[in-house]
């Protein structure tokens, strides 16, 4: 490593870069040493906001001069990549989905292994306070044993996107599931532990799916829904209910609410309830970067490593492998729309997951 922090390479130049990543790194004074891009002209005004060294449309040329990735290409290009730089001792932060299959998740954690590099994902989440007091408190049996989970995110689809990536099944190697369910279904395996059998259900008629449903039994044998949508507002919380209380957790807002309210008065060394409310969403990433750095500098792992990204990369996995269609009344069997004689105010609305 060179000077106080590695030499940094951001590949991938899409919307979370420009507007998470990069502005991450200038908290800690970090001037990228290479943008890479396959839209050059993209790379060059981000370059020029965030006064990076070089940019390239292909990272391979200038590998003697970063120490370490941040990697935010589309999804089906994160293992290649990932796979390519760990074996060459550089150290990784990829963003989520680590990747979209579990023989490619297993295959960058042996790169790391091999080249002796480190490999933490972003699933940033497992910074936020009020998740890692609800980790604290479920493993401190604060509510009991578990008796059954709800879990639902959903909203109208609105990120910001630079391509079109997100919507093509051989790019994004999937929709809801595996985009915002990398984040749920890890925050699960996290608090709850790990998935005994399930029942999977999406609207996928050949396009990726926007609404899904996963019906869940853990290995503790607790058991729970999960529900995800990018067509509809949903309650954006998990529900974790155990024999001594209940909690509710935002999802999107960060909160949490308890019953009896007296669960909320938990408190440990390493976090509290107290400042919930005080947490921005640029804080996350912020986090994020400097655990990502003390694991370079210090050897120690991330507080998100690649064997425990890939737990949730194998439960999205397998639940595509045994789908089951989600029907909806007003989808046809073919997968076509009911026809209406009005004009629909949302036609995402009327469509099963072909957004």
């Amino acid at each position: 490593m060179n000077n106080s922090f590695p030499r940094i390479a951001v590949i991938g130049c899409g919307a979370v870069t420009e507007t998470h990543h990069l502005p991450a790194l200038a908290t800690f004074s970090i001037k990228p040493a290479l943008l890479v891009d396959i839209n050059l002209r993209r790379a060059q005004n981000l370059a020029d906001a965030f006064q990076a060294s070089r940019i390239s449309d292909d990272y391979r040329s200038y590998t003697g001069e970063f120490d370490a990735a941040i990697v935010a290409s589309p999804h089906h290009l994160h293992a290649p990549v990932c796979i390519d730089l760990l074996r060459r001792g550089v150290h990784v932060l990829v963003e989520k989905p680590m990747a979209t299959t579990t023989s490619e998740c297993d295959a960058m954690i042996v790169a790391a292994e091999e080249g002796k590099a480190v490999l933490a994902v972003g699933l940033m989440r497992r910074f936020q306070r009020n998740v890692q007091w609800v980790k604290a408190a479920l493993d401190a049996e604060v509510l009991g044993p578990i008796e059954s989970f709800d879990i639902q995110e959903g909203s109208v689809y609105d990120w910001p996107v630079a391509s079109g990536f997100f919507f093509r099944k051989e790019t994004a190697g999937g929709g809801v599931l595996m985009d915002t369910g990398a984040h749920t279904l890890d925050l699960l395996l996290w608090w709850l532990g790990d998935v005994a059998s399930f029942e999977y259900y999406d609207d996928n008629y050949g396009g990726v799916e926007a609404d899904c449903k996963l019906h869940v039994r853990l290995a503790s044998g607790v058991q729970g829904v999960v529900e995800l949508s990018r067509t509809r507002g949903l309650r954006n919380s998990a529900i974790l209910r155990g024999r001594e209380g209940e909690i509710e957790i935002g999802l999107g807002k960060k909160y949490i609410n308890a019953n009896p309210r007296e669960i909320l008065e938990y408190k440990n060394d390493l976090v509290s309830s107290d400042p919930l409310l005080q947490q921005l969403f640029s804080d996350l990433y912020e986090l994020q970067i400097k655990d990502w750095l003390r694991a370079i500098e210090t050897g120690q792992p991330s507080l998100v490593p690649g064997i425990e990204a890939a737990r949730s990369i194998g439960l999205i996995d397998a639940c595509y492998k045994h789908r089951q269609l989600w029907e909806f009344p007003w989808v046809l069997p073919d997968g076509h729309k009911l026809k209406t004689d009005q004009p629909a105010e949302n036609e995402a609305l009327q469509i099963g997951g072909r957004v």
